[in-house]
């Protein structure tokens, strides 16, 4: 037979499951009390003011080999996760340097956009490593009429004339495209941002001249191809900096193109109007045409 169980049994086990229970419950209270604070902190989070740092604009226009000035610069306050890298947050950092290109109006000065202050000041501040500046000497007007400016791109054409140079072998005159898409960076020792009147006051009255940026092996070519002929420069689109293939153009091509062929005309002949006579003599008779004036036609 089963024993059963007496009052004492019955009283531990209410006493087991009520401590089972409040253990769960506080489980559940702890649980619940942290959720509660945890949103509670979030909440407090969104109200807070974000925090915000200072980053150094460019007030207008910064010009390629034009030292920066304190009125060419202002600070805005951005969040700190849209903080873009190379960013300058404060202006003494800044003023004196020098762009190596150009850089818009409420653009974000950022350090890879700027010459090595090492590098000195004025234009030899801005030319990259490896790379040359070479003037090329133009006459009045030549530089596009004034519609060149620092800044633009050109190619650069040489026009050789045998007759006029015997350093060549070719015995006709021809036009070659020497270089394409350079940059130019400066027109009549006038670099970008500065006037005319300015360039004349700080470099005084010089021959008239267009600075190229090229290569070292470019720049060889250009001062070898003045010495040879005549350079023109030609200007293009900033945007358009594709190497096209040319050919060239030589004296005689040029005539055959420009000498159209001259188109005989041929006058048409005058048809004479001729009557018909009957001539009878004898026993025959035939036709004889004459003109107006009595010949035979």
């Amino acid at each position: 037979m089963a024993r059963e169980s007496g009052p004492g049994g019955g009283a531990l086990r209410a006493l087991v499951f009520l401590a089972l229970a409040i253990t769960m419950g506080s489980g559940s209270l702890v649980a619940l009390y942290k959720l509660i604070t945890n949103y509670q902190l979030e909440i407090d989070k969104a109200k807070r003011p974000e925090d915000f740092v200072m980053v150094i604009v460019a007030a207008r226009d910064l010009f390629q080999g034009v030292t920066i000035t304190e009125e060419d610069l202002y600070a805005v306050q951005i969040p700190p996760r849209y903080l873009p890298e190379g960013v300058f947050l404060s202006p003494e950092h800044v003023i004196g340097r020098i762009p190596r290109e150009r850089i818009l109006a409420n653009e974000f000065v950022r350090a890879d956009r700027l010459a090595d202050p090492e590098s000195g000041v004025g234009l030899n501040a801005v030319i990259p490593r490896g790379m040359r500046a070479i003037s090329v000497n133009v006459s009045d007007g030549a530089a596009l009429s004034g519609f060149l400016n620092p800044g633009n791109y050109v190619d650069v054409l040489v026009t050789i004339t045998p007759e006029q140079n015997s350093k060549v072998a070719s015995t006709v005159t021809q036009t070659r495209t020497l270089l394409q898409a350079v940059f130019v960076l400066g027109v009549n020792s006038r670099m970008q941002k500065e006037s005319s009147d300015e360039a004349k006051e700080l470099r005084g009255r010089q021959r008239p001249s267009v600075t190229l940026l090229v290569t070292a092996d470019q720049a060889e070519n250009v001062a070898h191809a003045e010495n040879l002929g005549e350079i023109v420069l030609s200007l293009r689109n900033d945007l358009d900096v594709n190497v096209a293939s040319l050919e060239g153009v030589d004296i005689g091509d040029l005539r055959t193109k420009l000498e159209a062929p001259v188109v005989k005309r041929s006058r048409p002949k005058k048809v004479k109007k001729c009557r018909e006579f009957e001539i009878i003599q004898g026993g025959e008779k035939r036709i004889m045409l004459v003109d107006a004036s009595g010949a035979p036609c």
